[in-house]
């Protein structure tokens, strides 16, 4: 017998002893991997929802820009007409309430994409989210109010 088939006959004897091992190990990694997958999933979830929120605060930075458009139309020396600029003005406060209608959107998104992923009860940390979203929420009611 050759030194080859010796190395193969003992190779093929420690695979079939260490075949359960195998198989531990195998499921193991599978488990590793699909937590893995989830940590991802988790991820992107939060970016998306981070994205939303930048999003919101970009619609109502725009729309606080063309409600107070007539103070620089007017420091600027522009005549514009009244009705134009009360155009704006509805188009402002539209664009400005649409801001938190957004973020709650995002937020049920996040929070019904985190239910199918699974998570864990202690695993969600929304405070900071929700005293952003109450600031900017008090913040539309004021100027929508005033």
């Amino acid at each position: 017998m050759a030194d080859n088939d010796r190395d193969f006959i003992l190779k093929r004897e420690e695979l079939a002893e260490d075949r359960t091992d195998q198989a531990a190990v195998r499921t193991e990694l599978a488990r590793e991997r699909n937590e893995l997958a989830k940590n991802r999933t988790r991820l992107a979830n939060k970016r998306t929802f981070l994205a939303w929120c930048r999003t919101a605060l970009s619609f109502m930075t725009f729309g606080f820009l063309l409600e107070k458009i007539d103070a620089f139309l007017v420091s600027q020396h522009v005549s514009v007409t009244d009705a134009l600029l009360g155009e704006l003005g509805t188009l402002g406060k539209f664009t400005f309430i649409c801001g938190p209608i957004l973020m709650l959107f995002a937020g049920w998104r996040y929070y019904q994409l985190e239910k199918d992923i699974g998570f864990k009860k202690g695993g969600l940390y929304v405070f900071p989210e929700m005293v952003l979203f109450s600031v900017i929420l008090g913040a539309a009611l004021i100027f929508v109010i005033f």
